[in-house]
């Protein structure tokens, strides 16, 4: 239906005293402005003249200045005489004058500033009882007086041509559950305007009369005051109409444009994606993860559009009566969900379909000129979706499961129920252009979001300081997804260099968090979408399962999931199911002990390991634990933890000889004994064997001796270590020696066997030590020194596996030579480097594709950042506007950002700046990549301190994306001058917003890296002297 729009503007007008320039306060003017139809108008000019003469009449009057207008819009719900206040504090309506920070939204890549709200990151007091029934908006959290049964919105995206708003209206059903005069209901008011309030008795339909609505933009609160208590237990509908921006960013609802490569034609859609908070922006809502409803949506369109939402359409399309030429699309009535999960698209793509086992239909969309790409990830979610039933022992409960490839999308991917949404370089593979590692992580992304249909869908955390038990879940079975279908790939292996080596770099800083985090604020809750609650989560599940067993641990998550069915838990709520399943034949088992030593308290320990072996053969272990820094000399404040900082450790182990064994410490040290087979000057034991447990392990000079010998001296075909545990102890050294626990030399010695490892996984964790310590000396004299020790290790493994790519050979060999040749350019390998200027050479001049897909992204990046010119430049760039391919387009952009030279480097960055060449999506990809490039560390570190206002205006502070820029910029500065820069450009712009821990990240790292130059530089300059 059309929504007639009898509205009151609200001005907020704030005054400041011209003389001594205090801001005097704020007071706000409610203006009618003239009805209009639904979509037909913007109102009339009265408004701003009307503002003027008041303006005037208060200068002239008080001596004061206008300081700030801000605009919000009122409905007609109430009596006219309530609309005009006087605004002061945070006590008033409109909460203006406080200045609660920045917008709590947060704007997503490609999102703008807000307006004054929710973005602080400051605790909020305790209100009393009377507060709260007085004034319930003044409340951070929505109070449960009043909660939604089912919500039947209306949506009218006008996306079309130049259109840019959206129309919508809603009815929702609420249950009074204690009396109360107050509906609070979350809205962003930067991105929608409510415009019309009605409240009625469910069972009756009759009125209830309205005392007054208005706007609390601190915690983004729409209040509905009735002129009479609402009776509890009761039911009472709220009817609203609003509309929004669809061009305010790629979160909440947005039109997203597209070029049709076949037809060449530029298209639109209308996708939304919501979580944690942005629901709010593109209808009201009770915008918090534990209020569940149903919902029935319907879709305005054009006929030659189709309409997608999180259930099946209620029969066909109609006519819609209120849009002459356009089609209705209703859905059906969906399950119980949290509002972050509800989706709707309206957009023109193709899409294929396959139906799982019990006959349900999965389908994948794209546009129209990438439809043959879907087919790999069409199989994938079958396959996905019938393994993951069968692992939780629970059915899918939807009766459709979607997918679609978006043009703009801020994330990976997100799990919205029944349609999940990617982008497109996450869903779509084209054999010719899609590389294995692009397989690989499309493969992981898929199966992530397919098992959040159970993880996060059907079991929701109750709130966002549990977000692991959405995340963590879903990021440990994506591996168990991926692996039942291709084995071959070792996927669970590299779980470790994806996952787990990863987190443990930011988990043993000061400036992490546990896994279980107090949240409040919208911009505290996009903070934890981080590795800590991914990679950390997931980390600690697949301990816990090593732990118990597979077997005692799927029993225990089955009955978690059943038991939640449709609601909501908290960490407690896992730990209680996992409790009661047998292990070992024993119950009770207290799981809750075990992981709150994982999960309350931030970082991890290192177990410092010492052996005593007798004569006899009996060797004597003793083990103590402590946390883990990463940087050198830094206290660790035991009263900090809740615990302690000590650990429920499974000690497990594997000596030379045999020997398997698990000890436990719990939160303390153990000594243990026994004939392990150390009694040979070579022996050596493997704790932590296969890399379960979250924990590194400091061995005796000796052992670290041993371990080398056994690796460099013994035939690979022989060798007793697998690839999990090479890969953990070059992880495990690298980070010690690093911490001053181990000298480098340590690490260094042991890598000198990598001349001989064909696995993927060792090489792949030898990277972020190599890394680290390449780009610490390249402006060292001892450069040249260790690029020569580098090449001394991946020539051989280089020339093993060759440049050429076929599909007979061994998947890990092929996966693992970009790998290789990544890193022999490091080392300035000329066969290396010549065969990548060939293949560079003949593919500009002669127009000759590089053969190997998997090599593709080196050749390209190799190429034109050793060898490129200006016209080399040029080409890449043209290359990458016409690109159709999402994965070629980000090979190519990555290219471009390795150029040398600086005015190519600033076109780029200007480019993306811009917004029109490169997708929003795409914005701090480019940064980031800049950021990765040696010749471009101080122009992008410039060019960010320059535009920094510009940015924050742009995706303002609670913008996660945003937040983290800075940190991987100068991640890798070792001076104090670039310290001090640093410093000073915080002190700038001291609002952090959903920032905060990543700048305690940035000035922890430079502070460790002038450390590391400064005393371990001379020690491996010095090595490299001897073994280079």
């Amino acid at each position: 239906m059309d929504l007639i729009k009898a509205k009151y503007s609200s001005y907020d007008v704030m005054v400041r005293a011209p003389e001594s320039g205090v801001d005097i306060g704020n007071v706000t003017f409610s203006i009618l402005s003239e009805p209009s139809a639904m979509g037909s108008g913007r109102g009339t000019k009265r408004p701003i003249i009307i503002l003027a003469v008041v303006f005037l009449i208060a200068t002239v009057i008080t001596g004061v200045v206008v300081w700030k207008v801000t605009k919000d819009a009122y409905d007609d719900g109430g009596a006219s005489e309530n609309k005009v206040k006087a605004i002061e504090g945070t006590e008033g309506p409109t909460g203006k004058s406080t200045g609660g920070g920045t917008d709590g939204g947060g704007g997503g890549i490609g999102g703008d500033a807000g307006d004054s709200g929710s973005g602080g990151s400051s605790t909020q007091q305790p209100l009393t009882e009377e507060e709260l029934r007085e004034k319930p908006w003044l409340s951070l959290r929505m109070s449960r007086d009043v909660m939604p049964i089912h919500y039947d919105i209306t949506m009218f995206p006008d996306f079309y041509g130049n259109g840019t708003l959206f129309y919508g209206n809603e009815t929702v059903e609420l249950e009074v559950r204690r009396s109360t005069r107050f509906i609070l209901i979350h809205i962003h008011s930067t991105y929608v305007n409510v415009t019309s309030t009605r409240l009625t008795d469910t069972s009756t339909g009759a009125d209830i009369g309205l005392k007054q609505t208005f706007y609390y933009s601190p915690n983004e609160f729409w209040v509905i005051e009735a002129d009479q208590e609402l009776s509890a237990p009761g039911n009472v509908s709220l009817h609203l109409g609003f509309e929004g921006s669809l061009v305010k960013g790629i979160v909440g609802i947005y039109k997203s444009t597209y070029t049709n490569t076949k037809t060449n034609e530029e298209r639109s859609i209308t996708t939304s994606k919501f979580e944690p908070t942005y629901a709010r922006r593109a209808f009201p809502c009770f915008d918090e993860p534990n209020i569940k409803a149903e919902y029935t949506i319907t879709l305005i369109h054009k006929p030659d559009y189709i309409a997608l939402s999180n259930m099946p359409q209620d029969g066909q399309p109609s006519d819609s009566v209120n849009h002459p030429g356009f089609k209705s699309t209703k859905f059906e009535r969906s399950v119980k969900m949290s509002t972050y999960l509800v989706c709707y698209i309206v957009c023109d793509f193709d899409h294929r379909e396959t139906f799982s086992s019990s006959g349900k239909p999965i389908r994948v969309y794209a546009t129209p000129d990438k439809i043959e790409q879907v087919t790999y990830s069409l199989e994938l979610a079958k396959h996905t979706l019938e393994l993951y039933e069968n692992l939780f022992n629970m059915s899918y409960p939807l009766p459709k499961q979607d997918l679609i490839a978006i043009p703009d999308f801020v994330s990976g991917a997100m799990e919205h129920w029944g349609l999940i949404t990617f982008r497109e370089s996450r869903l779509l593979v084209d054999p010719s252009k899609s590389s294995l590692r692009d397989i690989e992580q499309i493969s992981l992304t898929v199966a992530h979001e397919m098992a959040h249909m159970w993880f996060g869908n059907i079991v929701t955390m109750d709130w966002w300081n549990d977000l692991w038990l959405n995340e963590g879940f879903a990021s440990y079975m994506e591996y168990l997804g991926v692996d039942g279908k291709n084995q071959q790939w070792k996927i669970l292996d590299k779980f470790l260099t994806n996952d787990l080596f990863p987190v443990m770099v930011q988990d043993s800083e000061l400036a992490s968090h546990p896994i279980i985090v107090d949240v409040e604020r919208p911009s505290q809750i996009t903070s934890v979408f981080d590795a800590i609650s991914y990679s950390k989560g997931s980390s600690v599940i697949r301990m816990l399962e090593s732990i118990m067993g597979e077997k005692s641990f799927f029993e225990g998550v089955s009955k978690y999931l059943k038991r939640f069915k449709w609601g909501n838990a908290k960490t407690n709520d896992l730990w209680q199911a996992l409790s009661e399943v047998q292990i070992d034949g024993k119950t009770n088992y207290d799981v809750k002990h075990i992981m709150e030593t994982w999960t309350i308290q931030d970082g991890f320990p290192f177990v410092n390991i010492s052996l005593l072996t007798s004569d006899a053969g009996t060797t004597t272990v003793s083990a103590s634990q402590q946390r883990f820094m990463s940087s050198p000399g830094v206290a660790v404040d035991t009263n900090a933890s809740p615990l302690g900082y000590k650990w429920y450790i499974s000690l497990n182990y594997k000596s030379s000889a045999g020997v398997e064994g698990t000890e436990i410490m719990d939160m303390g040290g153990i000594s243990f004994e026994g004939d392990l087979g150390l009694n040979k000057s070579d022996s050596w034991i493997k704790f932590n064997y296969q890399q379960m447990g979250f924990y590194k392990v400091l061995y005796p000079d000796s052992m670290w001796a041993s371990f080398s010998k056994h690796l460099v001296g013994t035939d690979s075909s022989q060798w007793e270590l697998p690839s999990p545990d090479r890969a953990g102890l070059l992880n495990d050294a690298f980070s010690l020696a690093g911490a001053g626990l181990v000298s480098y030399e340590v690490p260094l010695q042991l890598m000198s066997y990598l001349a001989r490892e064909r696995e993927y996984v060792p090489w792949s964790a030898v990277l972020s030590g190599v890394s680290y310590i390449h780009s610490m000396l390249r402006l060292d004299p001892g450069f040249a020194r260790w690029r020569k020790f580098l090449a001394k290790q991946v020539q051989p493994a280089v020339k093993d596996v060759g440049f050429q790519d076929a599909d007979t050979q061994p998947y890990i060999t092929r996966i693992l030579r970009p790998l290789l040749m990544s890193v022999a350019c490091w080392a300035e390998d000329d066969v290396t480097l010549s065969h990548i200027q060939t293949e560079f050479r003949d593919w500009l001049d002669n127009g000759t594709i590089p053969a190997n897909v998997n090599t593709r992204g080196t050749v390209y990046a190799y190429g034109l950042g050793k060898f490129g010119t200006d016209e080399d430049w040029d080409s890449l760039w043209q290359r990458y506007l016409v690109e159709a391919s999402p994965q070629e387009k980000e090979r190519l952009i990555y290219a471009l950002a390795q150029a040398r030279q600086p005015h190519l480097i600033m076109r780029l960055l200007s480019y993306a700046k811009e917004g029109k060449y490169i997708r929003r999506q795409d914005f701090f990809t480019v940064v980031r990549n800049v950021g990765s490039n040696p010749a471009a560390f101080s122009l992008v570190w410039d060019w960010a301190r320059e535009n920094y206002q510009a940015f924050i205006d742009r995706f303002s502070i609670t913008d996660r994306y945003f937040g983290r820029m800075i940190y991987y910029m100068v991640q890798d500065y070792n001076t104090e001058i670039k310290l001090q820069e640093v410093k000073d450009l915080f002190a700038r712009y001291p609002e952090a917003g959903s920032g905060e821990r990543y700048r305690k990240m940035a000035l922890e790292r430079i502070e460790k890296n002038i450390y590391w130059m400064k005393n371990f530089r001379p020690v491996i300059t010095s090595w490299l002297q001897t073994n280079a």
